[in-house]
């Protein structure tokens, strides 16, 4: 499939012009390694990333040292600080990183500017995906504040339900929950001693998946 395909096939994209996406064809595409910095808190916006494949995480560093994941950017989706960067002229607020193989073509920001300015439906699904993201902002906190760990944890094990083992060691996801690895470790070895999870030298494996949907539910 040619660059133009792949970009005609983006959801994000199907509303633009076939010249738009003619000029977004002509920008390279960019290989990137799992664990790649994809930006960093304080850089400037160099575009807008679009996704062909792979996903990005997108996280804040806290004052105490550790970190908390804000949202991930999938191919179906926009990153909304890239959004928020090149509609304010600011820079990141945040970090990302690529979570395995990763294919991006970063739009110019005056072609974002141009479509912003012109593509109703495109500009449209940007503001939306916006208001989106607002929402779960808001949720993320309403967590943060009141879910239990062991809650927040299972929640997260869910999203790798499908992986065995899931990929993420006890230090990724202390950092993508904001806290601190012997916590976690200390929860999962009690998931293991429920028959929950089983865990093996740097893996983890859901045995008892019902039982963690339950207890990412409990509140």
């Amino acid at each position: 499939m040619s660059i133009l395909e792949e970009l005609s096939s983006q959801h994000l994209l199907q509303s633009l012009p076939p010249r738009v996406l003619q000029q977004l064809s002509l920008q390279p595409v960019i290989e990137l390694p799992s664990g790649t910095q994809v930006f960093d808190r304080n850089n400037a916006c160099a575009g807008f990333p679009v996704i062909f494949s792979g996903s990005v995480h997108v996280f804040k560093h806290l004052s105490n040292g550790r970190r908390i994941e804000l949202y991930r950017v999938t191919p179906e989706e926009p990153c909304i600080l890239s959004l928020g960067c090149l509609l304010g002229g600011g820079r990141y607020p945040a970090s990302a990183v690529t979570v395995g193989a990763t294919r991006i073509v970063m739009m110019p920001p005056n072609l974002f500017s141009e479509c912003l300015a012109t593509e109703a439906a495109f500009r449209n699904a940007m503001f939306r995906a916006l208001g989106d993201r607002l929402v779960n902002a808001m949720d993320l906190v309403e967590e943060v504040v009141t879910l239990r760990l062991d809650v927040r944890l299972a929640a997260t094990l869910l999203l790798y339900h499908d992986a065995a083992p899931i990929p993420m060691t006890h230090q990724q996801l202390a950092d993508e929950l904001g806290t601190v690895r012997e916590i976690v470790s200390r929860i999962l070895n009690d998931f293991a001693d429920q028959g929950i999870l089983k865990l093996g030298r740097g893996n983890i494996e859901i045995v008892d998946v019902q039982r963690l949907r339950a207890l990412a539910h409990t509140r």
